[in-house]
């Protein structure tokens, strides 16, 4: 006679795998959710902890205070370093130039946490805790009163080539010497030969390519690129010529004494000692072709203090920038000193061709020349002798940023 075989404890077997499954399910459910809020909790506890320490580098802690900071904000969020159910570490390190606006010195405070959940139902698996890693980093920036585009002399903005940004001129007399700042070009930087621009106390630096110079250069610098005109509208000035603002009417003459005058016929100007007395031309105009061919120049000194000290001329910016020295229906300036003497403050006018002529008794122009196209077409000495004291500068308020 057939037995048949006994089934029992199948069900048992069965039953136990289940309920392992479900313990299983329930342990991510329970015990997954827990480890979930945790990691946020503290990803939220390092990032006010980084802000923190990044706070306290701005109002001028040093290291000590700044770590004190961090870890008094992870303690109060419940992460006390006590190398059991966490481990809080805290670096400080500076923030490489020009990683902050104006060069200002600068920290990065990088907290990290890892924290410890107990499981409950993970248990039955094997699980006895979770560990979560996260991270935060932030970043402090100082308080420093800068000038503009790192304090070079020459600063030439056109962002594409042919032609350069920058160019010495080809004529066999042109010479430059340029004392106490470099040069900049946006694109490329080209010198007609190694001995037609001496610099003393600078550099050329150029987006793109350097040719000619016999002085220290560094071409293809794609990291200090300037976007154009974006960066260039950034540090431009309140224009004082709109309703309810500073600036004063041209009138008919060309001395301009204490205040901002509101340029909006700059071809009137041709031909003329300009003369600036504690004060800065805006010049309004969006089209002029000043060449003073036979007299006239530029001489005095700049507004002092306000939003336009040490502006000696501001062009305002024109979308259609000038394309060549040559071209019509543009902004082309043929720069030059009137013989009188000299002349201090900043010329920022981006959207301008600069041509600069240098000045009858070979005085320096103690300058910042600003243009999309700044070179020399003329055969006089460009002397220029940069101070940044004399030339206006920003201030970069601290800042703080979440880094990553």
């Amino acid at each position: 006679m057939n037995k048949k075989s006994s089934e029992k404890g199948q069900a048992l077997v069965i039953i136990a795998l289940a309920a392992v499954v479900l313990f299983g399910f329930a342990a991510l459910a329970i015990d997954g959710s827990m480890a979930f809020s945790d990691k946020r909790h503290a990803q939220n506890a390092a990032d006010t902890a980084a802000l923190a320490g990044a706070l306290v580098f701005t109002r001028g802690g040093d290291n000590i205070a700044i770590t004190s900071a961090a870890q008094a904000r992870t303690t109060s969020n419940g992460y006390d370093n006590n190398g059991t159910s966490n481990i809080v570490t805290i670096a400080i390190t500076d923030v490489p130039n020009p990683g902050c606006p104006g060069k200002a010195e600068g920290k990065l405070i990088t907290v990290n946490i890892e924290s410890k959940v107990p499981t409950s139902l993970a248990r039955v698996v094997g699980t006895t805790q979770i560990t979560n890693r996260v991270k935060a980093t932030a970043r402090g920036c100082g308080y420093i009163v800068a000038p503009l585009f790192d304090g070079n002399a020459i600063v030439s903005l056109k962002p594409n080539t042919n032609p350069c940004a920058f160019d010495s001129g080809n004529s066999g007399a042109v010479h430059w010497k340029i004392e106490g700042a470099g040069i900049f070009s946006n694109s490329c930087a080209y010198s007609k030969n190694a001995n037609s621009v001496d610099i003393i106390g600078g550099c050329v630096t150029a987006v793109g390519s350097s040719s000619g110079f016999d002085e220290c250069s560094y071409p293809n610098q794609s990291s200090q690129a300037v976007s154009y005109p974006a960066d260039v509208l950034a540090i431009m000035p309140p224009n004082p010529c709109t309703p309810g603002g500073v600036g004063l009417l041209q009138g008919s003459g060309s001395t301009f004494s204490n205040g901002v005058y509101c340029i909006s016929n700059m071809d009137a100007l041709d031909k003329k000692d300009i003369v600036l007395n504690n004060a800065t031309l805006y010049v309004t105009d969006p089209v002029f072709d000043l060449k003073f061919a036979g007299s006239g120049g530029f001489y005095g000194t700049a507004t002092q203090g306000g939003d336009f000290d040490d502006y000696y001329m501001i062009v305002a910016y024109n979308p259609t920038p000038c394309p060549s020295f040559t071209s019509n229906n543009t902004q082309v300036i043929e720069w030059r000193g009137n013989g009188a003497g000299s002349f201090t403050g900043t010329i920022l006018a981006p959207s301008a061709c600069i041509d600069l002529r240098g000045n009858a008794d070979q005085s320096a122009m103690n300058s910042q020349i600003i243009g999309y196209i700044v070179g020399s077409n003329g055969n006089a000495e460009v002397y220029i002798k940069y101070n940044e004291n004399e030339n206006h500068q920003d201030p970069y308020i601290p800042a703080i940023t979440m880094w990553e």
